[in-house]
């Protein structure tokens, strides 16, 4: 399980999270929708501490960490035990994509290399990119790049993987193929996963539960035919009126 209770943060005088609280069962997966600028994607940098929260507690299975004032120790600890899907995938243009999902198993988790090689090769077959593997990005569509990204999470096998809009910088046509990734990693594997996205059929589909951000705050939560059926709130409402026609 991970909980995050009352998270806050600023960027000097904007104050982008107000007071953020919710829980993610262990094993499931959460998909937080929410307009641009509502603070979803700095709730989820927060939680592995690469936008530290100015306010707030996070329960990780029984650990409990004081956001503000974790130590470097206390930190680790956290990314060791999450992973993060970026937008634009962040890969290393100078290293294969094998190389690239190899390469935290031997620096973070000091595993061998020949043991780091059977398991890259692994999760780079799970996501279907083991015939690229010697592949560099800029030898790779976006599709791809954010496949071997997923793979380099999954290598790690974190308790936690984030996804911050896996699909916002992709071609539409490339979008579905990352979309049957993730619903297959949803199926099959164990850890828990939090979305940030805008994909209502992926939320519909895919999720456990489905939180709506608005203004820094949490304005409804619940599984998800509820929240994108039949939301309670207005804010909701009119959020997803967007998509109806999509």
């Amino acid at each position: 399980m991970i909980k995050l209770e009352n998270f806050h943060k600023s960027f000097g005088s904007t104050e982008v999270l107000k007071g953020v609280s919710i829980e993610v069962p262990t094993g499931s997966v959460t998909v937080i929708l929410g307009p641009s600028g509502s603070g979803k994607t700095t709730l989820l940098r927060s939680i592995n501490f690469l936008e530290p929260a100015d306010k707030g507690t996070m329960i990780l299975d029984d650990k409990v960490f004081d956001m503000a004032a974790a130590s470097k120790k206390e930190i680790l600890e956290v990314r060791r035990n999450t992973a993060m899907v970026f937008q634009n995938y962040n890969l290393f243009a100078n290293m294969t994509a094998l190389e690239n999902v190899k390469e935290g198993l031997v620096l973070v988790q000091k595993m061998g290399r020949y043991e780091a090689l059977i398991k890259a090769e692994y999760y780079l077959e799970k996501v279907g990119m083991i015939n690229r593997e010697h592949f560099y990005p800029v030898q790779l569509s976006g599709g791809q790049q954010q496949r071997v990204g997923i793979a380099r999470a999954l290598a790690l096998n974190p308790k936690v993987i984030l996804f911050d809009e896996p699909t916002s910088a992709l071609d539409p046509e490339l979008v579905g193929e990352v979309l049957e990734i993730m619903k297959k990693i949803a199926k099959e594997e164990n850890s828990t996963m939090i979305v940030v996205t805008h994909e209502i059929g992926f939320a519909r589909d895919v999720a456990d539960q489905v939180i709506f951000m608005e203004g820094g705050v949490v304005v409804e939560t619940g599984e998800p035919r509820d929240i994108i059926e039949n939301p309670k709130e207005e804010r909701t409402r009119k959020f997803l009126a967007r998509f109806s026609n999509r």
